[in-house]
C-alpha cells in the first residue's frame, strides 16, 4: 500500500459519467481519495453517506472527495442517484488504480481467504504527494478524522 510521501500514480481513469481523465486532473488541489469495496452495501453506503454529509465542509477546506471501487460506471450512477452522492466515483473495473495504490489485499471471510479491496483513504496534496493514509478504515468516525487532518 502506498504511504505518506509517495507520489500519486499517473493513470487514466473513468468516472461515473464515463468520462476518461487522468489522476493528475483529480489532484488539482487537495484530493481525498477513498477506496471502498462495493456500491450499495451497508458499510460502503454508510461511508459514502458520511462523506456526502460532510461534502460542503470538505469544499470549504479546499478538498475534493473522490470515491473508487471496482464497480461499473452504471453501478456508480445508480448508487449516486439512490443516495444523493455529490462527488465523483471512479469505476476502476480493471483494478489498475486499486493495484497502483496497493489496496487489493488478502481477506478472510467465514474462514475463506480471498483477494479483496481494503477500505482505505489517501489525502493527496496539489503537488501530487500523498500526505496522509488510513489503511483498513473503520467507517464510524472516519470522515471526521479525515476532516481533522485538513485543519
Amino acid at each position: 500500500m502506498l504511504q505518506a510521501g509517495d507520489r500519486l500514480p499517473k493513470l487514466d481513469v473513468v468516472d461515473d459519467t464515463g468520462r476518461h481523465l487522468s489522476t493528475t486532473e483529480l489532484a488539482a488541489g487537495t484530493l481525498v481519495l477513498y477506496f471502498y469495496p462495493k456500491d450499495d452495501t451497508p458499510g460502503c453506503t454508510s461511508e459514502a453517506g458520511q462523506f456526502r454529509d460532510a461534502f460542503e465542509e470538505f469544499e470549504r477546506r479546499g478538498a475534493t472527495i473522490v470515491g473508487v471501487s471496482r464497480d461499473s460506471v452504471e453501478s456508480h450512477q445508480r448508487f449516486k442517484k439512490k443516495y444523493g452522492i455529490p462527488y465523483p466515483l471512479i469505476a476502476d473495473t480493471d483494478s489498475r488504480l486499486c493495484d497502483a495504490f496497493g489496496v487489493i489485499v488478502e481477506k478472510t471471510m467465514y474462514g475463506i481467504k480471498r483477494m479483496g479491496l481494503a477500505r482505505s483513504t489517501f489525502v493527496i496534496d496539489a503537488g501530487g504527494s500523498i500526505v496522509k493514509v488510513w489503511p483498513n478504515v473503520k467507517v464510524d468516525g472516519h470522515v471526521q478524522a479525515v476532516l481533522a487532518s485538513l485543519a
